[in-house]
């Protein structure tokens, strides 16, 4: 199964860029957000409020290993990286992407985080303190980055689109 999965940071642009990626591959495109909502029928918040942090990153790593799909965008929530058990089957079912933005680019875009529904596993109250507990996970899981910082919308889709289908290449060779 070669998916293309998407991690980062809170307005990284994984759904907004994971659309267009899919289309652009003739793939599917999943948002386990999405996902999430749709099988609990509550928001992001509402089930954060119901589960506490560790409840809920419990049902998301169970949600997202319950996605089965082939030549599928999965654009994840940010929070999947705090699952490893998540973490290593989306590994299995294809290779990580992490939409790297520099803060000051992120801190334009997100907004308020316990509105938006952000989980934090150290009780971060801050864009930049989110930033820093979650970099260092996203890097570690990652097997391509994409830096996005400063680019407009039609420049990261192409930054992403190339780097993609260079990686699909390269992953091709190397099965032959």
């Amino acid at each position: 199964m070669q998916n293309v999965i998407l991690i980062g940071m809170p307005g990284s642009g994984k759904s907004t860029l994971g659309r267009i990626l899919a289309d652009s591959l003739s793939y599917h495109f999943i948002d386990t957000d999405d996902v999430i909502m749709d099988t609990y029928e509550k928001t992001l918040m509402q089930l954060i409020e119901e589960n506490g942090t560790e409840g809920f990153i419990t049902l998301e790593g169970k949600v997202v290993q319950s996605i089965h799909t082939n030549q599928a965008v999965i654009s994840t929530g940010g929070s999947v990286i705090y699952h490893e058990g998540a973490m290593a089957y989306l590994k299995s079912i294809g290779f990580v992407v992490y939409l790297h933005h520099a803060l000051n680019d992120l801190t334009q875009r997100v907004g308020n985080l316990v509105t938006r529904g952000v989980v934090c596993h150290g009780g971060c109250e801050t864009l930049q303190e989110l930033f820093d507990e979650r970099c260092p996970l996203y890097e570690k899981y990652a097997d391509l980055t994409v830096d996005l910082t400063k680019c407009t919308l039609p420049e990261c889709n192409q930054r992403l689109l190339s780097a993609v289908q260079k990686q699909l290449k390269k992953i091709a060779a190397q099965s032959k």
